[in-house]
């Protein structure tokens, strides 16, 4: 870092500095028992992309300073070089740096954007426009969402078996915001859905579901994404008017799919649920207990549960 002090020029190095001051405030600090990890290095080239073109150049010695100035918690490298380590979330500042550069692989989930994120790039485009920012950002009290079964299946990551191969992959992809956390058996189906995955990855989440319902018994049945919908008016059958509903639902495969029908005519009031997919019909099951309106799925194997 320069021992040359920061000389202002006047309007222009003021906005500057607020401007890589609210880039800093928009992540998490470190908790203070938590070493810095993010270089300063790193830091100035997200700083430039995420504020260009109105401050493209930031340099490593004003990063320091305006984190200083910030209060963040500040460390030395290993090799004591010229950056430093300025502590904010690190997965906050891979998201962002991801975000802010278009020739990288963006991030496919949001858990690790920073709660300021948004708010900062609405007032930059605001500001470019010509609009005066008065509103100053406070930050949000975050109320952290329980997600047991997220919970659990990181907890299987140190498994030898098919389960703990699952969830070694599973938390690599929220680390590296791949996928979203799945806060339901549900979830990890879509998760599933959504990425590359192979026949063993799918096999081995069915059996971790059936045991996370073993072992959560209380735990709600399986509800796949919803694919289409129609309800349309029907003339009856001679007693009156009625409506027909059709909705049908991804199987938990991706194979097939799930078909709920709701025949509303006077005298005809028949409601269905059926499982269309050959593979999925010798592994799940509807659960017993519930209407055709709030049917659910649970692996054959998750045994009898109360």
């Amino acid at each position: 870092m320069s021992t040359v002090p920061w000389r202002f020029d006047g309007e222009t190095d003021f906005i500057e500095l607020a401007l890589i001051i609210d880039m800093l405030r928009m992540f998490t600090p470190t908790a203070g028992t938590t070493a810095p990890e993010v270089s300063s290095y790193s830091l100035k080239h997200t700083a430039e992309r995420f504020l260009s073109p109105r401050c493209s150049y930031v340099s490593n010695g004003r990063l320091i300073w305006a984190a200083a100035g910030l209060g963040l918690p500040i460390a030395d490298t290993v090799h004591h070089s010229l950056n430093l380590l300025i502590g904010v979330h690190e997965r906050e500042h891979d998201y962002v740096s991801r975000a802010s550069d278009r020739g990288r692989n963006q991030p496919r989930a949001h858990h690790h954007r920073p709660v300021g994120y948004t708010h900062l790039q609405t007032a930059l485009a605001r500001a470019a426009a010509g609009e005066i920012i008065a509103e100053s950002w406070v930050r949000p009290t975050i109320a952290v969402e329980a997600a047991p079964f997220h919970d659990w299946l990181i907890q299987q990551a140190d498994r030898d078996n098919p389960v703990g191969d699952l969830a070694r992959d599973y938390t690599a992809g929220i680390r590296d915001s791949e996928h979203g956390v799945a806060h339901t058996p549900g979830d990890l189906l879509t998760t599933l859905s959504e990425v590359p995955r192979s026949d063993e990855a799918y096999d081995a989440a069915v059996r971790a579901i059936a045991e996370w319902m073993r072992t959560v018994p209380t735990s709600a049945p399986v509800r796949t994404k919803m694919t289409s919908e129609a309800n349309r008016d029907h003339q009856g059958w001679g007693a009156g008017t009625g409506t027909l509903e059709r909705y049908e639902y991804r199987c938990p495969c991706g194979d097939g799919y799930i078909l709920e029908e709701h025949d509303n005519t006077p005298g005809f009031r028949e409601h269905d649920v059926h499982l269309h997919c050959d593979t999925c019909r010798t592994v799940w099951r509807f659960a017993e207990g519930r209407s055709v309106r709030d049917w659910g799925l649970e692996p054959v194997h998750a045994g009898a549960r109360n």
